[in-house]
């Protein structure tokens, strides 16, 4: 028995990707109402050629996923401490 072509597999990929529309200046990017508005609107747009232009906000975490970051963030310290202990100076 033949084994389906990988082709079939990356051609039915392909057709899922949609191509993105290039914004080219902050004019284009429209005042959004909701956070599904903005996820609907970046699924088909994309801002990297005006990256250098757009303001950067720190991010607020909170509730569940700033707990999984804090303990994320203690594990990496941790095993950080324990290597540079089991370190030969």
């Amino acid at each position: 028995m033949k084994m389906k072509n990988d082709s079939s597999i990356n051609n039915n990929r392909r057709r899922a990707r949609r191509k993105l529309i290039y914004v080219r200046s902050l004019s284009e990017i429209p005042d959004f109402k909701s956070d599904d508005e903005i996820a609907a609107w970046y699924q088909t747009h994309s801002t990297v050629l005006i990256q250098d232009q757009i303001e950067t906000l720190p991010a607020k975490v909170g509730g569940k996923l700033r707990d999984r970051a804090l303990t994320r963030r203690r594990r990496t310290d941790t095993a950080r401490k324990r290597s540079d202990i089991s370190r030969p100076a």
